[in-house]
């Protein structure tokens, strides 16, 4: 009894370990996966939304903030047009310390504005830029940008997967 007593105890402790690592790829099928239980179509990664939120990650580590808006007040969107995405719709979900999409998914989900973001019909396309640690100085985890968008003219020929 004692030995399945420490097994169990040994399994409790290290089973955040045996959560999946978190990469654009994990988040996107998690996320898709949500959507799939709601009847929703998936996002699909398009790859100016992926430029766009490995600039805006690049942006919250060159100058040193983390949140939805930077200190000088420019919105998350200012880089999706550069990129090349004009856009209809746009959303974005940020994230900062954690391990396992798992645990980051269930987080998001719990939360009423990431959660729409995620099962929000408006969105057809999304991107993904992960980073280890946080953008303010060093952290534990991994910190993360979605960007979600529905362009305002969609082309055929767009970076979609």
């Amino acid at each position: 009894m004692r030995r399945l007593y420490l097994a169990v105890v040994i399994a409790a402790v290290a089973l955040p370990s045996f959560g999946s690592e978190i990469t654009p790829q994990s988040v996107i099928a998690s996320m898709n996966a949500y959507r799939q239980q709601y009847g929703l179509p998936p996002l699909r990664e398009d790859q100016r939304l992926v430029k766009a939120a490995n600039q805006r990650l690049d942006d919250m580590e060159n100058l040193d903030y983390w949140g939805h808006e930077s200190p000088d007040g420019r919105s998350p969107f200012v880089w999706l047009k550069p990129a090349g995405y004009d856009y209809q719709y746009a959303g974005e979900n940020l994230a900062a310390g954690f391990e396992t999409t798992e645990v980051l998914m269930s987080s998001w989900m719990e939360s009423p504005g990431h959660r729409s973001n995620i099962l929000s019909p408006l969105y057809e396309d999304c991107g993904v830029a992960v980073v280890d640690g946080g953008t303010t100085g060093p952290a534990e985890g991994r910190s993360i940008v979605v960007l979600f968008g529905r362009p305002k003219n969609p082309d055929p020929k767009a970076a979609r997967k």
